[in-house]
């Protein structure tokens, strides 16, 4: 008996303790920041009612856009350095005296090249998505001005 009171009075307690209350709408504000990004588009949220979703979904798809291309940059950019590094070892080559020297200098360059190549490769689907993105992002912007108008 005592042991059961003692549930019921958790169960009591707890009763009003929900970590999702979905019995108020809710109000979705934009930052200062998010407001600021989105003037820089072109879009005056002051003047013109907007879906705050939809605003959110564009700042959403920028800062996706930017983080594929910085992450494509990085990878390109390492691409090219080994890339060059690695043909710098190719180039040298023929300056080696030894044949153990040219063996070792053909088989770094060969590997840096390749590792470079690989870079590269990496780069290539980030920048297609970044690019994606950004089509994506031009295509919101018409579709809120053309509501915002009409």
């Amino acid at each position: 008996m005592k042991r059961s009171l003692i549930i019921l009075m958790i169960f009591c307690v707890n009763y009003n303790l929900n970590g999702q209350e979905y019995s108020y709408s809710k109000n979705h504000q934009l930052s200062y920041k998010d407001s600021v990004n989105l003037i820089s588009f072109g879009i005056d949220i002051n003047s013109n009612q907007y879906n705050n979703l939809e605003l959110r979904h564009l700042l959403f798809v920028d800062k996706r856009r930017k983080i594929n291309n910085i992450i494509g940059s990085i990878f390109r950019i390492g691409g090219y350095i080994y890339g060059g590094i690695g043909l710098l070892f190719l180039a040298t080559t023929p300056a080696q005296n030894s044949g153990m020297g040219q063996g070792i200098a053909i088989l770094v360059g060969a590997s840096f090249f390749s590792v470079g190549a690989i870079g590269y490769g990496i780069s290539v689907p980030f920048k297609t998505a970044s690019k994606k993105r950004a089509f994506e992002k031009e295509f919101i912007l018409q579709k809120l001005k053309k509501d915002s108008y009409n």
